[in-house]
């Protein structure tokens, strides 16, 4: 029934609301047609469309002044919300929201229950809903998990690389190395546009990497690319100053992916060349839509709708500046250790829920900064401490939501490193730790800080926002002597394993110098003589000796969840433990 009908009904029911809610009446029907300020006749109607949506029992007796059943189902809060979720599967957004007074808890409550595919006017919707708005969706910003994937979604990369090094064909369809001349040639595909419509050419490419390789974020890692030119309206060519067999695998990670060069300082709005376009992005919703002139295969979905939904606050959350001392009662908010997204087909009446689950590609880990007043003992001792069944045990028990294992390196396939201590150091009396906001860390951080204090150690724990902890790590400013932090590797596995090991900030924060120069001495030999598929063999070995000294302490493994209904098609989980939602269809 249409959503303004129902509007119209509520003002009738509302009437009715006087006579008592959720308990038999015994009433003539003149008497409800003037409860409802109406005519007999019309109230016969309204009676027998509201009882046809279940809002009401009507029991009508025969004859004059007999007194008929009258049975009320929902109070008008209740009603409101019925209405109100209906209007959101219409996604009349809204006026869902008008109806229900602005109140935001219940609406993001209705969002959640009517999450999932919805077809209108024969275009597939989906909405999901988050706990938290995101960034900027700009390839050259910092950026977390899940805004790495929506990169993913709203930007295409000259190459697209898998899980095994295998680079494959996105703008560009062809590309070659010239290890005489030590040139990259990539071929662009023909007539290529941006979403917004303008062009996308060789000459947009170069003046793109041109530019990227004058910012610090990215000076390390092009920084043997001598120079960067367009030969051809479709052909871009690098040339570098040594061997590098990976390099159009290091051109398929989400901060290479093509966007105009004018949104390198400005960006009023989103453009991309990716399967979908931005359509919103606020504090309260990002909606992408199918990008018609994408280049590759269309989505199958319309549109996309996520919607930011805040977790229950537990404690308090302590705001003071950006950043601030955590206590045990502080609020866990930001990203979970799972994306826990849920898929419901609307409309569907007995659905079979399902899961898809994988082990992250990385791991939640601690890192001993530079500054810290601790020696290689005591690295290997916390490294101990951190490795012990005793500490995941403390985590499970303390935040079952976040499904975890143990580990033991980066990546869950690598070698299991083990740090004997056979003796045990005495360990300074406070161990400063820093992290950023993110549900995981605090719980994990709150977790070292138990497990500490069992060996007299006190801690004090400084939560930055995301966007601070990056800028600080990136000037060298963070001083805590342990930083932990979440370390997801993309779809591009090889190469992004590499290139956080090339450039990521938190890590050569801290590493000593004389660290620095092994680890780019070894990264500068991978590239020149090894192929991408052969890559993480090579990182595996760097990984292992950087755990091995105590640098590194790893400490677990996600295990993401996405939960769906059997009834949508096409729903897989990806490695930022999302659905690939360009894939997910409906048979409606």
């Amino acid at each position: 029934m249409p959503v303004l009908l129902k509007n119209k009904q509520f003002l009738y029911y509302s009437r009715l609301c006087v006579l008592g809610v959720r308990q038999d009446i015994a009433i003539t029907l003149d008497e409800v047609a003037e409860a409802m300020f109406t005519s007999s006749r019309h109230c016969r109607t309204l009676l027998r469309e509201m009882q046809a949506l279940g809002w009401l029992a009507w029991s009508p007796k025969v004859g004059r002044n007999q007194r008929s059943g009258l049975y009320l189902n929902y109070s008008l809060p209740s009603l409101k919300a019925e209405i109100a979720q209906s209007m959101i599967a219409e996604g009349k957004y809204e006026r869902a929201l008008a109806l229900i007074d602005n109140d935001q808890a219940l609406f993001g409550q209705l969002l959640k229950k009517t999450s999932g595919t919805n077809r209108r006017e024969g275009r597939l919707h989906i909405q999901l809903t988050y706990t938290r708005a995101f960034s900027p969706l700009l390839p050259h910003y910092a950026a977390r998990n899940s805004e790495r994937f929506f990169l993913r979604q709203i930007y295409s990369c000259l190459t697209q690389c898998d899980a095994f090094g295998n680079v494959t064909a996105d703008l560009a369809h062809h590309w070659a190395f010239d290890e005489n001349t030590l040139q990259w040639r990539f071929y662009l595909r023909p007539q290529l546009v941006f979403d917004d419509g303008s062009e996308l050419d060789a000459t947009t490419v170069a003046a793109l990497f041109s530019r990227l390789k004058q910012r610090d974020v990215y000076r390390q890692e092009l920084e043997h690319v001598v120079s960067i030119e367009a030969v051809s309206s479709q052909c871009v060519v690098f040339t570098l100053n040594q061997s590098d067999w990976g390099f159009a695998g290091l051109l398929a990670d989400v901060r290479y992916a093509i966007q105009p060069v004018s949104q390198l300082e400005a960006a009023p709005t989103i453009v991309g060349s990716g399967v979908f376009r931005v359509q919103e992005h606020s504090g309260q919703r990002l909606k992408l839509e199918a990008n018609g002139s994408y280049h590759g295969y269309r989505a199958l979905a319309d549109t996309v709708s996520i919607w930011q939904v805040p977790a229950p606050l537990v404690g308090r959350e302590d705001t003071k500046g950006p950043a601030s001392k955590a206590t045990l009662d502080d609020a866990m908010v930001g990203d979970g250790g799972t994306c826990a997204n849920y898929l419901s087909l609307s409309g569907s009446k007995a659905p079979d829920h399902r899961q898809r689950s994988r082990l992250e590609d990385g791991c939640l880990l601690a890192l001993v900064n530079r500054h810290a007043d601790l020696n290689v003992l005591q690295r290997r001792y916390l490294a101990q401490l951190f490795a012990s069944d005793e500490l995941v045990d403390q985590f499970r028990h303390t935040n079952s939501a976040i499904d975890v294992v143990p580990a033991y390196n980066l990546l869950p396939q690598w070698l299991k490193v083990a740090s004997p201590c056979l003796v045990e150091p005495s360990l300074p009396a406070r161990i400063s730790i820093g992290i950023y906001r993110q549900q995981a860390l605090q719980a994990a951080a709150q977790t070292v800080l138990h497990l500490l204090a069992q060996v007299g150690v006190q801690c004090d724990i400084t939560v930055y926002a995301f966007d601070e902890f990056s800028r600080m790590a990136q000037e060298g400013a963070l001083r805590e002597d342990l930083l932990i932090t979440s370390l997801n590797f993309d779809d591009n596995r090889p190469s992004s394993a590499f290139r956080w090991m090339l450039s990521n900030p938190v890590l050569y924060q801290c590493l000593a110098s004389s660290e620095i120069e092994w680890l780019r001495c070894e990264l500068t030999r991978i590239r020149q003589t090894q192929k991408l598929p052969d890559y993480l063999d090579q990182l595996e070995v760097i990984a292992t000796a950087l755990i091995a000294d105590g640098r590194l302490l790893p400490i677990f493994h996600h295990q993401q969840v996405l939960n769906f209904d059997d009834v949508l098609k096409g729903v897989a989980i990806n490695v930022w433990g999302w659905p690939e939602l360009r894939d997910v269809w409906s048979e409606d």
